[in-house]
């Protein structure tokens, strides 16, 4: 007897279906993809305030052991610049960046401890025979330094020439995403509403130079100071902006768009000049100063993430705020100072935007 056959195999797609399939699967990547994205730089962005934090507390165990805040610049110079028996000699100066201050705090103690302190930042025996190799030490990378959403992170090499009297090269140097806003720049004082009488001196931030040495007046034209303590820090420590971001160096960004044509020297995380001075820019695509674009508009000595809409700061209270790159710029420049003393409206009562 023979059996029936009235069961039908399974028919394939068709085409069509195949492409509706397709089509379907393309829109759900395209919409989780954007969420996907923003997920991984919310987990940046956190990693960013993170390492602003950590900066913040080492700064402030500075403090604890030695009463005063670490140096946004250190200088020490004598008279000759130089001379026998002169600080740093046989180089003009000693010269450091606030970082060095920080790194025993930091778990950085073996970079810290080669890292000679009577000597600048770019001595070297390639340089001057016989003297320490401090640029070996900065091309150590620190990555409590590095903003994870900044491209090139970690690999990022700075090299160029500082000119002081003479020209000293360095090269490879570790880079840095994070630097010190530690005034108002001349130019620009009375731009963010202050009064033309005030100087640089009397508008600085809660990381402020440490100028020593004979030579200081004579050559650099400076009074002697030292850093602040934190009684100097009369608008009050959440108030006050200790750290900022001036992320991306060596590659020069303006207005989220790499600039091919040019590159920053100052970008390496021991580079004295990772300390700069308010002006601002006109706007994202005008960078003349003073203007009112205080954030994000380019990385060359001016407050720049690649966080959008913003950049991570870090607080004299050891606290991190999210700065609104469209913050009004007076009251940008009343966070930064660190006895403003209402010397404009929006000294009185500054607020984050």
């Amino acid at each position: 007897m023979k059996t029936s056959r009235s069961a039908r195999q399974p028919s394939a797609f068709t085409l069509v279906e195949l492409l509706v399939v397709i089509a379907i699967i393309g829109i759900l990547v395209g919409l989780l993809l954007p969420a996907v994205q923003a997920a991984r730089e919310a987990a940046r962005r956190m990693s960013c305030s993170n390492n602003m934090k950590q900066i913040c507390l080492a700064s402030l165990n500075h403090e604890s052991a030695f009463k005063r805040l670490p140096a946004s610049l250190y200088v020490d110079i004598g008279l000759p610049p130089g001379g026998t028996g002169q600080p740093g000699a046989p180089y003009p100066a000693i010269v450091h960046c606030w970082s060095i201050y920080l790194l025993p705090y930091m778990e950085q103690t073996a970079v810290y401890n080669s890292y000679d302190q009577k000597f600048p930042w770019f001595s070297s025996p390639a340089l001057v025979p016989g003297t320490p190799n401090n640029q070996l030490a900065l091309k150590t990378v620190i990555p409590g330094f590095i903003c994870p959403s900044t491209p090139g992170g970690s690999g990022r090499k700075i090299t160029g020439s500082f000119s002081f009297g003479a020209n000293f090269p360095f090269q490879d140097l570790a880079a840095t995403d994070y630097a010190t806003c530690s005034s108002i720049n001349p130019g620009s004082i009375t731009f963010f509403g202050y009064a033309s009488t005030l100087t640089q001196n009397d508008l600085f931030s809660a990381l402020s130079p440490e100028l020593r040495g004979s030579g200081m007046q004579p050559v650099l034209g400076s009074a002697n100071r030292k850093s602040s303590r934190m009684a100097d820090i009369v608008d009050g420590t959440t108030n006050t902006i200790l750290m900022c971001e001036d992320a991306g160096r060596p590659d020069y960004y303006v207005g989220g768009k790499k600039d091919t044509s040019r590159s920053l020297s100052d970008g390496g995380w021991g580079h004295h000049e990772n300390d700069y001075g308010l002006d601002g820019a006109i706007s994202s695509t005008n960078t003349s100063a003073p203007g009112n674009c205080v954030i994000n508009c380019h990385n060359n000595n001016e407050t720049y993430s690649f966080h959008s809409g913003g950049a991570t700061h870090g607080m004299t209270d050891g606290s991190t705020q999210f700065i609104s790159a469209s913050i009004t710029p007076q009251i940008y420049a009343a966070l930064i100072t660190a006895s403003g003393g209402g010397r404009t409206a929006a000294e009185v009562s500054p607020t984050f935007e």
